[in-house]
């Protein structure tokens, strides 16, 4: 009687996308908040926050263009387009930062004047 292998794991393991590592890795090193695990979409890496303080982290931590969709039934999204720290190679990765506000919420002062509607 012959004595075979046998495989404990077959099949390949999933590729991560180097975008997503380095959001992680930013949202790790600068300690900034989300709410769920970002997102890998063709255009960037998604990111939801709960509410305008830390969504102004986001904002006051990377910089960016801030942008609000108009309001719908009294309340509107808006998106802050960032992009990572460079990496040692000189790329970045972008990011767009989410969150729903409802109207008069709190939104700090520093970015509101300078909003696309």
């Amino acid at each position: 009687m012959s004595a075979q292998v046998i495989p404990l794991h077959t099949a390949e393991a999933p590729t991560v996308d180097a975008r997503l590592t380095a959001v992680e890795t930013a949202i790790d090193y600068l300690m900034l908040p989300t709410v769920r695990p970002p997102l890998v979409r063709e255009d960037g890496v998604h990111v939801v926050v709960a509410d305008g303080g830390q969504f102004a982290a986001w904002v006051f931590a990377l910089g960016g263009d801030v942008n609000r969709a108009p309001a719908l039934d009294g309340a509107s999204l808006w998106t802050l387009r960032a992009e990572t720290p460079a990496r040692a190679d000189g790329s970045t990765v972008r990011i767009l930062v989410h969150v729903a506000l409802v109207h008069d919420e709190f939104v700090p002062s520093a970015f509101r004047g300078s909003v696309s509607a």
